[in-house]
């Protein structure tokens, strides 16, 4: 079976934007979302790079997610 997901580039994006697109990308119907975990942007042009596990527990944390989490 085919499972189709969404990229979320942290080096490309803020945490709160990360959260839009995740939310996006369930409400679209994909199976899952990745995201990258660079500490530091691979270059200064870009400038983003959140701390990912932060940017990953409020994309748990949001309503609309189906992951297992802690606490609901």
């Amino acid at each position: 079976m085919l499972h189709l997901g969404y990229k979320l580039s942290s080096e490309e994006f803020g945490p709160l934007d990360l959260v839009h697109q995740a939310a996006g990308a369930e409400t679209a119907g994909f199976d899952f979302a990745l995201i990258s975990d660079h500490f530091h942007p691979w270059s200064d042009r870009q400038g983003q790079s959140p701390f990912v596990w932060a940017a990953l527990g409020a994309i748990a944390r949001g309503p609309w997610c189906s992951l297992p989490s802690i606490g609901r």
